[in-house]
């Protein structure tokens, strides 16, 4: 009961900005890491690409190292991807961006979808409702 508290204790103290930016920083190195594993490439690769040392990579990657715009736009540019894309940009690439609340037990998350996915989820879902 008492680390419990502890705990608690803990977590209250830690401002908004701070969890945002460890959210923001773990999302980031995930996507870097989720393109390193889709383009086959290695944390080495990468490191070789941007000219670091494979020890800046992880540090890079590890969702704790304070990304700098700068640093974000080298790797989008050596991967030839975006890392981070804000909304608006989003609804210019996507035309018709639509942002869906998914709740869970476990988690809750927010993920972008296009016209013709949300079509598809509404389908589902009438589909759902007609079989109940």
């Amino acid at each position: 009961m008492k680390n419990q508290s502890v705990v608690s204790r803990l977590r209250e103290r830690i401002k908004p900005e701070q969890k945002l930016f460890v959210r923001k920083n773990l999302a980031i190195s995930e996507q870097i890491s989720s393109i390193l594993e889709n383009k086959g490439w290695s944390q080495k690769r990468l490191a070789s690409e941007m000219g670091k040392k494979q020890s800046e990579i992880s540090k890079l990657l590890s969702g704790m190292h304070n990304l700098t715009l700068q640093s974000i736009a080298k790797v989008e540019a050596v991967l030839g991807e975006e890392v981070i894309t804000t909304p608006l940009e989003a609804q210019v690439k996507y035309k018709t961006v639509h942002f869906i609340k998914k709740s869970s037990v476990s988690s809750s998350s927010t993920s972008i979808c296009t016209e013709e996915r949300l079509q598809f989820l509404e389908s589902v879902n009438n589909h759902i409702k007609y079989l109940a």
